[in-house]
């Protein structure tokens, strides 16, 4: 990548996010570590994801991953239920397809940049992965203008692939289709890049994440939907397959 953050940019972290955002951001400009990271994820962090899903997700239209353009980039864009929808997404396509891509989810920075604690979680469990932090002050919007940059640039690379909710925030409504109004910048980021997009709903997810490996209850559902060759999506009623309760 060759854009930079401004002075004034940077100025909107705090020390310790500044510290972590220097760290991961060298790693996956680096040459070699996002492709070195990629098989990892897609053996390691799959592992670990599939051990806590694989008694709760049911997924639906995943088979349309298949027919991506590989020329382009992609883009996932999925409604946001908890804070492990994108880890769960990918631990299912790595499990049907193998390491398809390099990925990256931009995450907030609270806890995850802004704590040592979350330099360890997103080193560890997604190897730098979680990149670029997110803003929700609106006094450090500046930052999130050089974030959206910085998806932007990663999706005109096809060798990868970035997870994105538009919502911003869980959507904590019981009501999985009361969807929250979308947050800036994922429209900038495809009208710039051209990636592939694909949308993914989910619902259904216990509010625990230790129950997930044991949990019996209403399916998470996962319907990926294709996306069609004049840039809209086909509703085919994919979201609401095999609903249960």
């Amino acid at each position: 990548m060759k854009i930079q953050p401004t002075s004034e940019q940077l100025a909107c972290l705090e020390p310790l996010e500044r510290f972590h955002f220097r760290l991961v951001d060298v790693i996956n400009r680096s040459s070699w570590f996002p492709d070195l990271a990629s098989p990892f994820n897609s053996v390691i962090s799959r592992l670990w994801v599939e051990a806590f899903i694989r008694h709760l997700v049911q997924d639906h239209g995943f088979e349309n991953f298949k027919l991506i353009d590989p020329s382009r980039s992609v883009l996932l864009v999925a409604n946001h239920r908890s804070f492990y929808d994108q880890y769960s997404i990918m631990g299912r396509l790595y499990t049907l397809y193998g390491n398809h891509h390099r990925i990256f989810f931009p995450i907030r920075s609270p806890f995850f940049y802004d704590s040592l604690l979350g330099l360890v979680v997103n080193l560890s469990l997604s190897f730098g992965a979680m990149y670029p932090p997110i803003t929700r002050d609106p006094r450090r919007m500046a930052w999130n203008n050089f974030a959206m940059e910085v998806l932007g640039e990663l999706l005109l690379d096809r060798r990868n692939l970035v997870g994105f909710h538009p919502e911003g925030k869980r959507n904590q409504n019981p009501d999985p289709y009361a969807l929250l109004p979308g947050k800036l910048g994922c429209g900038m980021v495809i009208h710039k890049s051209r990636p592939n997009v694909l949308p993914v709903f989910l619902q259904g997810f216990p509010r625990s994440v230790l129950s997930w490996p044991i949990e019996n209850g209403r399916p998470a559902h996962l319907p990926a939907h294709r996306q069609e060759d004049d840039g809209r999506h086909r509703r085919d009623g994919g979201a609401r397959e095999g609903d249960s309760g």
